[in-house]
């Protein structure tokens, strides 16, 4: 019986991954497999090839010089299998499109329109949740749209929105107090943030003409889904911004506490795993439809907005610092807990 000269092709997919990783943990985690089946497909690929690939003497695994070679030369190979099978697809006629996205913006946003987008379109959506560029240069998806700051410089890309945030909370506090009228009330409230991404507020105080500081802690949640279910109970005040803060505006179960939007420094945009999938008609469709979608909801966003109930107070209406903000530090006009200084409010950093 001759001997099977390929191995098998997870042993081998796993191998590239925890070769491009930077530990065999973070590599299983990117198949969904336990440490011990990941580390099951590396022993296997060494057994079949009768080297070590990896030197796991030290802290940190590594590769060997036989697994430096064997990487350098297999994986332009699987590359070109992907972009076979990717090119098999399209030839096919497939309208599924693989899309990696966040918990946030897929269930705010996304997923109450995939009834839309099929049947206008006939596209079936494959919805993975997370942010991870290595799915897309693996070829585990087709697409992802992301938000926050992009740093996947190696992909290709293209903005679909830049984001702006408002002030909002719950009608009323949970304390019982109506929200701020103006930034100077600001430190007065407890603040809910999203742990990733963690720069919102910076971003919304700098546009404010701050120095983008909080007055206090923010109290933090996982996602943005969770800090707006948070401040929509009446636990703080939040930013809201166009997309996902959707269905809590739809409803009304978050009021703006004072505008304009300000622009923040973050986007969403949409990655391609390849410029070759950025070509597909299907995904093309798929943007325009987006594109379509976003333009409507910024609309619905913006008359929210300016549906303040607040808009007739001069600090609220332009939603800048009032004369007592001076130098990107806010003079609180009432003593805050804890920050009294000479019987008098103190100036806190912003």
């Amino acid at each position: 019986m001759l001997r099977r000269q390929t191995p098998p092709l997870e042993a081998t997919e796993a191998f590239l991954l925890a070769a491009r990783a930077v530990s065999f943990r973070a590599a299983a985690d990117e198949l969904a497999l336990s440490p011990s089946a990941f580390s099951r497909r590396i022993q296997l690929l060494e057994s079949f090839v009768g080297v070590a690939l990896f030197d796991r003497s030290g802290a940190v695994v590594q590769l060997t010089d036989a697994g430096a070679r064997y990487f350098a030369e297999i994986a332009p190979a699987m590359d070109t299998i992907r972009r076979a099978t990717v090119g098999l697809r399209d030839q096919a006629g497939s309208r599924t499109l693989r899309l990696m996205t966040s918990h946030s913006f897929a269930v705010g946003w996304l997923v109450p329109r995939l009834p839309d987008l099929f049947r206008a379109h006939g596209i079936e959506i494959d919805l993975s949740i997370g942010r991870d560029a290595q799915a897309l240069r693996s070829g585990q998806a087709d697409l992802a749209i992301w938000g926050g700051r992009p740093h996947e410089e190696d992909l290709p890309r293209e903005r679909l929105i830049d984001l702006s945030a408002v002030l909002a909370s719950a009608p009323r506090l949970a304390d019982g107090r109506t929200p701020p009228a103006s930034v100077r009330e600001l430190g007065e409230h407890r603040i809910l943030a999203t742990k990733v991404p963690e720069h919102f507020w910076q971003g919304w105080l700098t546009g404010m003409g701050l120095d983008g500081r909080l007055p206090q802690p923010a109290t933090r949640f996982e996602t943005t889904q969770l800090t707006y279910e948070a401040a929509a109970s009446g636990l703080g005040l939040t930013l809201a911004v166009p997309l996902i803060s959707e269905r809590f505006v739809a409803d009304r179960r978050l009021l703006p506490a004072f505008g304009p939007a300000v622009p923040i420094g973050f986007d969403y945009s949409v990655f391609y795993a390849t410029a070759e999938i950025e070509r597909r008609a299907p995904v093309k469709i798929f943007v325009r439809w987006l594109r379509d979608q976003i333009a409507m909801s910024l609309s619905q966003f913006e008359m929210w907005v300016g549906s303040s109930d607040r808009a007739g107070d001069p600090d609220a209406a332009n939603g800048r610092p009032d004369p007592l903000q001076r130098d990107g530090q806010i003079a609180y006009d009432r003593p805050l807990p804890g920050h009294m200084e000479g019987g008098r409010a103190a100036r806190i950093p912003a």
